[in-house]
């Protein structure tokens, strides 16, 4: 089986919104880790973004099959439609 890791990196109000698309394209089996975002002071929306230089994101982890990682990756860029959000693959090998 050809894996590869996806992770996403989502504002952590897109969390539950993601959770849904991952279930609904019938992935269920993935992590959620909170994370932050750090950046310059201009780029943050509220006062407590800019007194902190970092936005509360959250990175979701999962493994997809290679043939399906890519198309997947724009279903969530297009439902998401927020040029925040970062998704990577990356080739993995199962020991």
């Amino acid at each position: 089986m050809n894996l590869r890791r996806m992770d996403i990196y989502c504002k952590i109000s897109d969390k539950d919104a993601l959770v849904d698309l991952l279930l609904e394209e019938g992935y269920e089996d993935f992590y959620f880790f909170p994370c932050h975002h750090y950046g310059a002071g201009v780029l943050l929306s509220s006062l407590k973004e800019q007194v902190t230089a970092r936005r509360d994101f959250g990175m979701f982890s999962l493994y997809v099959d290679a043939s399906e990682g890519e198309s997947f990756c724009k279903t969530v860029k297009e439902t998401l439609k927020d040029k925040s959000v970062k998704v990577f693959l990356n080739e993995v090998k199962e020991l």
